[in-house]
């Protein structure tokens, strides 16, 4: 599976679609790359939420074959193609295709042993005058995921301050920000903030997943502190986007990245083929009750840091803040 996680309150559903070979050599670069077409036609036309559009975008997609665009380009440059073109089209930046090569079993092997488990939060600090700081990478979700992200914030319980920088957070399970939001939000207001509207579904209804623990630390009233950049997406934005709508925290940075469509994910490939093919369709949006909404648009910071360390820059506000040296 590859590195990329491009979607938060997203469900991800991937899966290897095999299809039937007349022999058992291998796969022309061609058959590889209209297989992609087709099946990146029938998913638009199944899972994206504005099916006027969806239509739309697979009558572009013949249209570039018809003008055989796509023959002698390898099938990273063809998948490259169709995720510039459906961006252009809806200007949604989740739209994603991608075409790699598997790897030997015994490489993905290797790769996993050597990276250990980290649930997407790669640092927990306590920096000076008890600032807590988390640096959360990916948003990761279940049981495993949920373990770890408490014990981070066990490791900051009882700091005067937090900051949560997520300036390099690309998304991915929107669960995992419902799970760190009910340690910092005494009222459970927050939790039906957002509404969201799917695939084949009439009406709008609750966006965020619901936890309620009563075992954890309470940062209910630790002033929270948000880093964010353009690169913090999707599901990452959402966390700063609940937090600066509900006040909460104080957001510093750069304004994100502003992907607020969640979809799902597929893998497709011909049997014997070296190559697979990814891709991520939007299916659903998601705005405020009062209809706001982050795509297209992102989270813009309260604060906005300009300095070579961002980090050092947050400390020395959240210092001045509250009036330390």
């Amino acid at each position: 599976m590859i590195k990329n996680f491009t979607a938060i309150l997203s469900v991800f559903f991937t899966f290897i679609i095999a299809f039937p070979a007349c022999s058992q050599r291998k796969p022309s670069v061609q058959q590889d790359i209209s297989l992609l077409l087709s099946v990146v036609q029938n998913n638009l036309k199944e899972q994206y939420f504005d099916k006027k559009k969806a239509n739309y975008l697979a009558e572009k997609i013949q249209e570039m074959e018809r003008e055989k665009l796509f023959e002698g380009v390898s099938a990273e440059v063809a998948a490259k193609m169709i995720t510039n073109m459906l961006r252009k089209e809806t200007s949604d930046k989740h739209f994603n295709v991608i075409a790699y090569t598997i790897k030997p079993q015994a490489e993905v092997k290797q790769a996993q042993n050597q990276q250990p488990f980290t649930a997407g939060i790669t640092s927990v600090k306590i920096l000076k005058n008890d600032i807590g700081y988390i640096k959360w990478d990916a948003c990761i979700a279940g049981e495993a995921a949920f373990k770890k992200i408490r014990s981070a914030l066990d490791a900051v319980a009882g700091c005067k301050q937090i900051i949560f920088d997520i300036t390099e957070n690309p998304g991915g399970d929107g669960a995992s920000s419902a799970f760190i939001n009910q340690f910092f939000y005494a009222s459970k207001d927050y939790q039906t903030l957002l509404i969201k509207k799917c695939t084949g579904e009439a009406n709008w209804h609750q966006s965020e997943v619901i936890f309620n623990y009563s075992q954890g630390p309470k940062f209910f009233d630790t002033p929270l502190y948000i880093i964010t950049s353009d690169k913090t997406f999707s599901a990452a934005e959402y966390f700063a986007f609940t937090a600066k709508e509900m006040k909460r925290a104080t957001i510093l940075g750069k304004t994100t990245a502003g992907g607020g469509n969640p979809g799902n994910s597929m893998s497709i490939s011909l049997q014997n083929s070296d190559t697979v093919f990814w891709m991520f369709t939007p299916n659903c949006q998601i705005t405020t009750r009062a209809g706001h909404s982050l795509e297209g648009v992102g989270v813009k910071p309260d604060v906005e840091l300009t300095s070579n360390n961002w980090v050092n820059e947050t400390v020395d506000y959240v210092l001045k803040q509250n009036g330390a040296n």
